[in-house]
Formats: C-alpha cells, structure tokens, sequence
C-alpha cells in the first residue's frame, strides 16, 4: 500500500490543489496566472538570485558612472541576497504576483461553464510548479547532504492523466454551456 505522502502522492496532491483553484477562479484569471507561472519556470533557476545580488550591487556604481561622479563605488554583490532559498522566493514570488494580477483585471466567474474550464490552466500550472520544484529540489539535493527520491513523481509520467483531466474538464464544460443556452419548455 502506497503513502498518501510518497512522491505520486503528493504529486496528485499539489494536482488536486491547483485544479480546485482553477475552478474556484475561473478560466481568465487562470490563464493570467498560468502566463505568470510559464516565466517564473523560465526565467527563475538555481542561481537566479545571485544574478539579482550582483544586478543590485552594481546600481551604486553605475548610477556614479551616469551621473559624471570621479569616484566610483565597488561593485560587490549583496551579501544578504543569494543562495537558492532566495530563488525559491523570486519564484514564489512571481506566482503570487500572477495570481494578484489576475484577480485584478478580471472579475470573479460568473458561470458554471467558465469556472469548469478553468480547471486546464489550473491542471497545467500545477504540473509545471510541481516539475519546477521537482527538478530545482532534485538540482539542490545533488550540492546538499540531503537526498530526494523523486523520480517516481515526475509531471512528465503523467501527462495521459492530465490529458484525460483536461478534455474531460472540456466535455463538462461544453455539456454545462449547451443546457444554459436550451430554451425552456412550457
């Protein structure tokens, strides 16, 4: 018997959870979200946040340079800025400002049919969160004295599943529309 906390587990888990902020939100607000999410996975990695220390170390000097001042501050990257906790955080970050976003240029669903398929990006957002943090843990776990067994929890084994979620999330939605449009009888 399985581990409802194993890797597949708390897979499904982090699944679930995103799919039921997906309904709950709705379709537009999602699919912000998702936009959001697709660039904190491409831009944010390992050693992002020491390009951000090194970036923000050098504005002093920089500023100095355009501004004609003789003397130039050094260019040290800041030391309280670095490591991958603070990449996590870039990253975690970018999230909630897409989920902020969202719930601020569109309005809460007002149908069925718009929260149902609001489950897609909801189920791809969490299946690239959960293969970002997969793939960052297992990249940390390699430097570190702690080791993680993920492989059987790979978002990649899954995508029959996530396939079939979604165009079932579709076929419901489609259903959900048609009865809202049918006339009624009298």
């Amino acid at each position: 018997m399985s581990s409802l906390f194993s890797g597949p587990g708390c897979f499904f888990l982090g699944i679930l959870a995103f799919v039921v902020f997906g309904f709950q939100r709705g379709w537009r607000r999602e699919l912000i979200s998702l936009v959001f999410i697709l660039l904190a996975s491409v831009l944010v990695h390992a050693d992002t946040s020491n390009a951000v220390s090194t970036f923000l170390g050098r504005i002093p000097a920089g500023l100095s340079y355009l501004l004609g001042l003789s003397t130039t501050p050094s260019s040290q990257p800041l030391s309280f800025i670095g490591g991958a906790i603070w990449s996590l955080i870039i990253f975690g970050a970018l999230i909630v400002l897409g989920y902020f976003i969202g719930n601020r240029v569109f309005p809460k669903p007002a149908s069925t049919p718009e929260r149902i398929i609001g489950i897609i990006p909801g189920l791809i957002s969490g299946a690239i969160v959960l293969g970002y943090l997969k793939g960052f843990i297992q990249d940390q776990s390699k430097t570190s004295q702690v080791s993680f067994d993920l492989t059987s929890a790979d978002p990649g084994n899954y995508v029959p599943v996530i396939f079939v979620i979604a165009i079932l999330a579709l076929v419901i939605a489609v259903i959900a529309a048609r009865a809202k449009k049918a006339p009624a009888k009298k």
